[in-house]
């Protein structure tokens, strides 16, 4: 049996009014698909619940909402700061059958980015079905979508063709960089329990710059001289500077104790 983790994410959905967003979110959560123009005021927000395998046994259910905003610019601006905060994903959509609509994603994404941070964008092109009304040819997408290291797809919210993957597909490279960032956390975690131990069993004498580096074999200096800064700000340990290249690390009373505390614990 495989293991069961549980996840909640956040899914945006931007670009201009009238390329589909609403159409795509009701096409994936509910398979239905209106002719008439859903036009939406404000945000709008639908939820779904998706089993996504992770690796060979580990099951992640995941709890997705799906933000769908309004497509008029300056209610994007007066209300990005709430809406795109928290989004683990970003799905960027423009018309088949509207060349500014793409044009236009230039302003949403960047828009997006600076409150989502560091998230996975995919950029979908909807309405494939109107071939005979194309503006946009795969050319100017694949350009477009290189210049923010985006994959992007084709879709139809009126047929469902390729929504169904373009919503998995956003949903593994979550569960993906969800888990990516629990390794990250873990590492930090394990290098600040060491750092503590070692300069705990070596009292006031503490370590320097090159014993670190002979006793941490593969820790990157950045990432030492920021956990240790990190120790320091929280009056773990002391840091004595010998010119701009060379330190020592001494660990205060304060550290001794987490450094006790921590080799008791014990979860409830």
């Amino acid at each position: 049996m495989p293991t069961i983790r549980r996840m909640k994410a956040k899914l945006v959905l931007m670009g201009e009014g009238g390329v589909g967003k609403t159409s795509l979110v009701r096409r994936f959560v509910l398979n239905e698909y209106q002719d008439a123009y859903l036009h939406t005021v404000g945000t709008r927000v639908s939820k779904v619940e998706l089993t996504v395998p992770h690796g060979a046994d580990i099951e992640v259910q995941m709890d997705v909402s799906i933000f769908d905003i309004m497509g008029q610019r300056g209610f994007k601006d007066l209300v990005r700061e709430t809406y795109y905060h928290g989004a683990q994903a970003l799905m960027a959509v423009c018309d088949f059958t509207v060349k500014e609509s793409l044009q236009a994603l230039s302003d949403w994404i960047p828009s997006a980015l600076e409150i989502a941070g560091d998230v996975p964008v995919y950029i979908v092109v909807n309405k494939k079905d109107l071939e005979d009304q194309r503006a946009i040819t795969e050319e100017e997408v694949q350009r477009f979508a290189e210049a923010f290291k985006a994959p992007y797809i084709f879709t139809s919210a009126r047929t469902g063709e390729f929504v169904e993957d373009v919503f998995n597909a956003l949903a593994i490279e979550m569960v993906d960089r969800a888990f990516q960032a629990d390794k990250v956390r873990a590492a930090e975690r394990g290098l600040r329990e060491k750092l503590l131990v070692l300069l705990e069993k070596r009292g006031s004498i503490g370590l320097r710059k090159a014993q670190f580096s002979d006793i941490l074999r593969g820790v990157q200096f950045d990432q030492l001289q920021a956990e240790l800064r990190q120790l320091e700000g929280e009056g773990l340990v002391t840091l004595m500077w010998y010119g701009a290249s060379d330190f020592a690390a001494v660990i205060t009373p304060r550290g001794v104790k987490a450094t006790k505390q921590a080799a008791t614990w014990e979860p409830g």
